[in-house]
């Protein structure tokens, strides 16, 4: 992807000021959610940030919506305003392409969905409307609006809006009831560019999850069952052309003759031109979440479909050796990672940022189901960090753990018929890891990864948060820092990538319906 070219240059021109803010404070807020803010990337570094908020009344029938701009300095830049149906009108997502921004409403009394897209400078371009639902769409929207604020049971796939880089915005729906997905993208004008939906003459029932979407592509998981009740499942990944909406390939990886693999993060390597699984394998009499699994593999598929290269390895040979005994016994807790970044240095090696999960049996909610009135009966149990360093030739060069205190998620109905690697990708959609983000500096010489510890006060409902961030520059050694974060009753704590350096920490303190961010000088 191109180098992005950053409109603050011609906006600061705008303001008569060399001010450099570091800290801003904003009041009138009574509500925020962490997604409201989003960073604003040239290449692999921060230059500034949107926020989006709920604001004051527009006329008798509408609220109005704001968006303001601030820079990497958190100097305010610009703001606007635009107006929604008062009551009726829900913020499903949010996206930034690099040339546009898209915000997805739902329209609980038209039964409606919605996009509106603005550019850099936050002139709205355009606005879509989606009037004609399917039975299916509508009842993932209704699940949608009874979904808590912290996410928990949203639906597996959702009503989704995803960025492609610089071109426009891929949305997911479905067709039938349940029966088949969909898939649509629009160029930044939200003019209709292609579509792929499931074949109406299949006889499974198919679901999608998304990847990743990249320049290229749009790389996603299919499971598939042959009717609604079917606890049968089989996993496939596909990749489809982002220009053209043709599906390229489509890949059964989670099993083969000799072992059984559960694939937990799929996405494309633009240098090789090749797409890269990871996951762990099992034996052929394993059951998946049951058993422990043997190891993790890499594999490089060619964009023919055909197999690269494989290198798989073991706990005991491989892993193990390079562990501390602490590392050793989340593994022998049945523990699994689910890899949220890969990232790629200029020296050439690899490191894949995981984070471990596993599944555990929810007594209340099993009981609730019996009873008639609950469909939850599964947690998923986050555990601690890992970070797998290989060298240029793909071997295993060194394994950096990081223990923190566990934490639960409530996983969504259904999700405990799915596999390992999947139901990562289901926890990872609803907010339940700790992890935070990872920044990449232009020279990728070095990278930082953030995220969250998370420890119960005794006697109490609320909980110390510890902000650990993970420093990698140029060398095999890490180092971490730590910012106290923790939050009281009144004040809620969140943080954001930044520019190099910094990391964003904003509190949202709802008793005096105030923001305050400030940008914190992270230790090297």
């Amino acid at each position: 992807m191109q180098r992005l070219q950053t409109v603050f240059t011609f906006l600061l021109l705008l303001i008569a000021t060399a001010s450099y803010a570091q800290t801003q404070t904003l009041t009138g807020f009574s509500n925020f959610r962490k997604k409201a803010m989003t960073p604003i990337f040239e290449g692999n570094e921060v230059k500034g940030y949107t926020m989006f908020y709920h604001a004051d009344k527009a006329d008798k029938r509408n609220d109005n919506y704001g968006l303001d701009f601030f820079d990497e300095n958190l100097q305010k830049v610009k703001s606007v305003m635009f107006p929604k149906e008062r009551y009726y009108s829900h913020l499903l997502r949010s996206a930034y392409n690099g040339k546009a921004f898209s915000f997805y409403f739902y329209n609980s009394r038209k039964k409606m969905l919605e996009i509106d897209v603005f550019d850099k400078s936050l002139n709205k371009i355009a606005t879509k409307q989606f009037p004609k639902l399917s039975k299916a769409e509508l009842s993932v929207a209704l699940q949608e609006l009874q979904t808590p604020g912290n996410g928990d049971n949203k639906p597996i796939s959702g009503l989704n809006i995803y960025p492609v880089p610089d071109m426009g915005f891929v949305r997911n729906g479905y067709t039938g009831m349940m029966k088949g997905f969909l898939l649509e993208m629009y160029d930044n004008n939200l003019n209709l560019k292609w579509t792929y939906a499931s074949d109406e003459k299949s006889k499974d029932y198919e679901s999608l999850l998304v990847n990743e979407v990249t320049d290229k592509y749009v790389l996603a998981t299919i499971a598939r069952r042959p009717n609604m009740l079917s606890k049968k499942l089989s996993f496939s990944m596909a990749a489809f052309d982002v220009v053209t909406g043709k599906k390229l390939l489509e890949m059964d990886v989670e099993s083969d003759n000799s072992q059984q693999l559960s694939v937990s993060s799929f996405s494309f390597d633009d240098k090789k031109s090749e797409f890269i699984t990871l996951g762990e394998y099992y034996k052929p009499e394993d059951k998946v979440l049951v058993n422990k699994s043997q190891g993790f593999f890499v594999k490089r598929i060619g964009l023919d479909g055909k197999e690269n290269s494989a290198q798989f390895f073991a706990w005991e040979k491989d892993v193990n050796p390079l562990l501390p005994q602490e590392a050793k016994k989340s593994l022998d807790e049945g523990f699994v990672n689910f890899v949220h970044k890969i990232v790629r240095g200029a020296d050439g090696r690899q490191h894949i940022v995981a984070e471990q999960y596993k599944v555990k049996a929810d007594g209340v909610g099993i009981a609730l189901a019996v009873l008639g009135g609950g469909t939850s009966t599964a947690k998923g149990v986050i555990g601690n960090m890992m970070i797998y360093t290989l060298d240029a030739d793909l071997h295993l060069e060194k394994v950096h753990f990081f223990e923190k205190d566990q934490t639960e998620c409530i996983l969504p109905p259904g999700s405990g018929f799915y596999g390992a690697g999947l139901i990562g990708l289901v926890i990872n959609m609803n907010g339940g890891f700790n992890y935070q983000f990872t920044q990449e500096e232009n020279s990728q010489a070095s990278f930082n990864t953030a995220y969250m510890n998370y420890r119960r006060v005794q006697k109490s409902k609320y909980w110390e948060k510890t902000l650990v961030n993970i420093m990698y520059a140029g060398n095999t050694e890490l180092k971490t820092d730590k910012i106290d974060v923790t939050s009281n009753k009144e004040t809620f704590s969140y943080v954001y990538p930044a520019k190099p350096g910094y990391v964003l920490v904003l509190d949202s303190q709802l008793q005096e319906k105030k923001l305050e961010m400030k940008l914190v000088k992270l230790n090297k």
